[in-house]
């Protein structure tokens, strides 16, 4: 063990709060199974504000065009098991809560403000440690028009069911994607074979 995961792990065994990990799609599940592994007797609290979590991102390309028919496609384990909270609760030791915002962060006090995005409900959670495991969010470009119906980012399972969605009612006749890394290819790939 490291240094750092030894301090974790003997601040997690002396405080009964738990490791706090706000991000739930790629870094958070990961550092949550690892600390687990680490510390089986730890306890982990993961937060996404999505109902989506633990997913394969550059998959999402393959779902829009139907490559990929069930969105629980990308969120399946090679053992055919979906990454839902059931699973990360049942299998992994952690609780995982979905569409549950992080409002602040109190350091002094070692708590972090939350919300359940469907009943409003906020309280603040205690933490052992806390780990920011957010992501990245897509560059918006500071044009006009950015934020029209029909413009939409390919960051987030969310974006891939708008521009399904869009595509499947016949909403979209033509297409223009800006940025050309993997993400952007395969998304004109997708779309022309559409």
């Amino acid at each position: 063990m490291t240094d750092s995961v030894n301090k974790i792990a003997g601040a997690s065994a002396v405080s009964e709060a738990p490791v706090v990990i706000l991000g739930a799609v790629a870094l958070g599940p990961k550092a949550a199974c690892r600390y687990k592994r680490l510390v089986p007797s730890g306890r982990v609290l993961m937060v996404d504000r999505s109902q989506y979590i633990s997913y394969g991102g550059c998959g999402i390309p393959y779902y829009v065009s139907g490559d990929v028919s069930d969105i629980t496609g990308l969120q399946t384990t090679s053992f055919h098991m979906v990454r839902d909270p059931e699973f990360f609760r049942e299998v992994k030791g952690v609780e995982a809560l979905p569409r549950t915002e992080a409002l602040r962060i109190d350091r002094a006090a070692h708590t972090v403000r939350l919300r359940d995005l469907e009943s409003g409900r906020e309280w603040d959670q205690p933490y052992a440690k806390l780990v920011i495991a957010t992501g990245s969010s897509p560059r918006r470009l500071p044009i006009e028009g950015i934020d029209l119906a029909g413009v939409h980012s390919v960051a987030h399972l969310g974006d891939a069911v708008a521009i399904r969605e869009a595509v499947s009612k016949g909403e979209v006749s033509s297409a223009v994607i800006v940025g050309a890394g993997f993400i952007g290819l395969e998304m004109a790939e997708a779309l022309a074979d559409m």
